[in-house]
């Protein structure tokens, strides 16, 4: 897959006073973004982000479909005032949306106010998993895309879930883990893989976290950054969110359990529910484990390795 070069801030700005007819911004460039060049924009008294899509022939056109039917749906995710498929100037696709009031719940200074925030969160985040996706896997993106139908790239999720198992696991084998645990782990997902092929595909976010959580002035405010949205089990989301949950050490406090909690209000899990948020927590340890294996050396690596052994041994003992 072709990708282009984060572009020059002189045309960023070019683009950006074109559209909201004024010279006097302030931007800058916001270096979290993985899956898009990302631009925050300030102007008076409001803030903008410009998000904007690397990848050649590819298109905003799903994603900005996906904040209009979620907002519809009383989520409470950023607006989308302007969109392009293929912005000339910049030679991408380009979203430009408001921001969500607020700052990430790793900032909240009280335990009760982040577990209720991360409970309004769980709320929401069980209506975004409700919206019905044909087939799984990432949210095809291509220009032809309408935008009013959300498909995956895989008919199956069999094929989703094995693509890069047997992959992933050789490099684990390698130094990470014993011969005994790559056993095991296979074993759990032989076990496992019925259990978390049984749904329909839904629209998750794919990267849930604590960072994509806003809040202001103790209030739940919003969920961010849609650009890793897949079609999968509903439960996909939670099991990421488990997994990574106190990965950061800037994070004061635990969330998964308030987030299943305000999950259960709208969607009651049940105990084989539960039981496949663990076998997706493990599943997405061991794929992001693959992916950055070969990266420098870093604390992600060792959150990890640490979770996943944990969810082994709770699995192992579940099943």
């Amino acid at each position: 897959m072709i990708k282009n070069d984060a572009p020059k801030m002189d045309l960023v700005t070019q683009v950006l006073r074109e559209y909201l007819k004024s010279a006097a911004l302030k931007i800058d460039r916001v270096l979290t973004g993985v899956s898009t060049y990302v631009y925050r924009v300030q102007l008076d008294e409001n803030t903008y982000y410009l998000r904007i899509l690397p990848e050649q022939d590819k298109s905003f056109g799903v994603e900005v479909h996906v904040h209009s039917l979620l907002r519809q749906k009383g989520v409470h995710v950023p607006e989308v005032i302007y969109f392009e498929h293929h912005n000339d100037t910049l030679g991408m696709s380009i979203m430009l949306v408001k921001e969500i009031v607020g700052s990430q719940i790793n900032d909240c200074s009280s335990i009760n106010e982040y577990e209720d925030i991360v409970i309004e969160a769980g709320k929401q985040l069980a209506v975004i998993n409700q919206i019905k996706v044909d087939g799984f896997g990432w949210i095809k993106r291509g220009t032809e895309e309408t935008g009013t139908t959300l498909e995956g790239e895989k008919h199956f999720v069999h094929d989703y879930i094995y693509e890069f198992m047997d992959e992933d696991l050789f490099l684990l084998s390698e130094n990470l883990f014993s011969k005994r645990d790559i056993s095991l782990i296979t074993d759990i997902f032989h076990s496992g893989s019925s259990l978390m092929s049984r749904h329909e595909s839904f629209l998750i976010h794919g990267d849930f976290d604590y960072s994509h959580i806003f809040f202001h002035n103790g209030k739940f405010t919003g969920i961010i950054d849609f650009g890793e949205i897949q079609g999968n089990s509903p439960l996909y989301d939670l099991g990421h969110f488990k997994l990574h949950d106190g990965q950061s050490q800037s994070q004061r406090y635990l969330g998964f359990n308030s987030l299943v909690k305000g999950y259960n209000e709208v969607r009651e899990l049940s105990k084989n529910d539960q039981l496949e948020i663990d076998f997706w927590a493990l599943w997405v340890g061991v794929r992001r484990l693959g992916i950055i294996y070969k990266r420098t050396w870093g604390r992600y690596h060792e959150h990890l390795i640490k979770t996943i052994k944990i969810e082994m041994d709770i699995l192992t003992k579940k099943l």
